[in-house]
C-alpha cells in the first residue's frame, strides 16, 4: 500500500476550505465499500464479519456524510481489481497499485501512514534501495503493489526472482525455510504473523512510509460528488477530534 506524504497540519488547514463548498447531488445510492485481511486495519472476525482501524474510519466518515453503504469482504488482489472495474467503489488504500491506480480517484488528504518493511535472516545484507534487490528473491503479498514497487521488482530487467502468497505467516515461514531472501510486507500485519512464529536472526529495515488514502473508483456513481462529501465528512470528524490522522510510532 507510493511515496507520498500529507503533513498531518494539513489536515487543519484543508478543514476550513472544505466547509465551503459542500457538493449537491443525490445520496440515496448505495456505496460498495471493500474490505479485506490486513490486521490491525483491515480485520476479518470469526462470524466472517469485518473490523479494523480502517473499516471504523469508513464506516463512521460515511454515516457522518449521511450516504448509504455495504461492507463486502474479498481477497486483496480480487478487492484491488474490483476498484479497477467499478465492482467496488470504496477503499482505504495506497496510491501506485497497478490493478487500480489509473482507474481510481484519490481524496486530497492522506488519512493513515503505513511503514514498509524488508525482512531478512543470517548474513542477508538489509537493503538501503531498491537497486539492493537485484539479483535477490523477494517475497510479496499477492496483490500487492507495495506503492508501485512491485512493478520494478517484477520487471525482468532487474533480475529480482518475485514469489507471492496469500498469507502473511506463509510469507515469513517461507523466509524461514531459506526460500528467498527477502519478505517485503507492511509493519503492522508482519507483527501480527511473527507474534506467533519464532525466527532466528530475523532482522529488517523500515523501507518506506506510504501514505493511505479514500480510493473511489472512477466507474462509482456520482464517484467525484461523492468522494467530495467524504473528503468534507472525514475533515469534519477530524475537526470534532472524532477522528485522526494515525501515524507510524517510530
Amino acid at each position: 500500500m507510493g511515496f507520498f506524504y500529507t503533513p498531518y497540519y494539513s489536515l487543519r488547514i484543508l478543514i476550513f476550505s472544505f466547509f465551503l463548498v459542500i457538493p449537491s447531488v443525490s445520496f440515496a445510492l448505495q456505496i460498495k465499500a471493500g474490505s479485506t485481511d490486513f490486521p490491525p486495519f483491515y480485520v476479518i472476525n470469526n462470524d466472517g464479519s469485518a473490523s479494523g482501524i480502517y473499516v471504523d474510519i469508513m464506516e463512521k466518515t460515511l454515516e457522518h456524510a449521511g450516504l448509504n453503504y455495504r461492507l463486502d469482504i474479498y481477497p486483496t488482489k480480487r478487492l484491488y481489481r474490483n476498484l479497477g472495474v467499478g465492482e467496488t467503489d470504496l477503499f482505504l488504500g495506497i496510491k501506485g497499485s497497478p490493478e487500480y491506480d489509473k482507474d481510481v480517484f484519490y481524496s486530497k488528504m492522506a488519512v493513515s501512514q503505513l511503514q514498509m518493511r524488508i525482512y531478512a535472516i543470517g548474513n542477508t545484507p538489509l537493503p538501503s534501495i531498491k537497486e539492493d534487490l537485484i539479483g535477490h528473491s523477494v517475497i510479496t503479498m499477492r496483490g500487492y503493489g507495495y506503492g508501485g514497487l512491485i512493478a520494478y521488482l517484477e520487471n525482468p530487467n532487474n533480475n529480482i526472482e518475485v514469489s507471492s502468497t496469500s498469507e502473511h505467516r506463509s510469507s515469513f515461514l517461507m523466509l524461514k525455510n531459506k526460500r528467498a531472501d527477502y519478505v517485503i510486507n507492511y509493519k503492522q500485519p508482519s507483527e501480527t504473523a511473527l507474534a506467533a512464529l519464532r525466527i532466528d536472526d530475523l532482522k529488517y529495515t523500515n523501507f518506506y512510509d506510504a501514505e493511505v488514502y479514500f480510493i473511489m473508483s472512477k466507474k462509482a456513481i456520482n464517484a467525484q460528488q461523492v468522494m467530495k462529501k467524504l473528503e468534507h465528512a472525514y475533515l469534519e470528524l477530524v475537526n470534532k477530534n472524532e477522528l485522526e490522522y494515525i501515524d507510524n510510532d517510530d
